[in-house]
């Protein structure tokens, strides 16, 4: 569609610049009302989600912290996050 760049790039880009500032300790709690984007896999877009905000911001998370718990209170099944981190033990999926 018309726009689909740029409107991936304002999704994805609020989802990471709250990691960036979670993880610099600037803040203590971060949100992304345009994100949330769970079904995109690596290969294909997915549920009407074609970037998968949330995958990218949890791998910056983990540039600093261990461990990151993904709670997905959708009542859609987050199958695109499950997915990217299936084979980690560094994040917990929850949905």
């Amino acid at each position: 569609f018309h726009g689909m760049m740029q409107y991936c790039q304002i999704s994805a880009g609020g989802s990471l610049a709250g990691a960036v500032h979670l993880n610099s300790g600037d803040v203590n709690r971060s949100i992304n009302w345009m994100g949330g984007m769970h079904h995109a896999k690596a290969g294909e877009a997915s549920g009407f989600c074609y970037v998968n905000d949330i995958v990218l911001s949890t791998l910056e998370l983990l540039k600093v912290h261990p461990r990151v718990l993904y709670v997905d209170v959708d009542i859609h099944h987050g199958d695109g996050v499950e997915e990217a981190f299936y084979c980690t033990n560094r994040v917990m999926t929850l949905s």
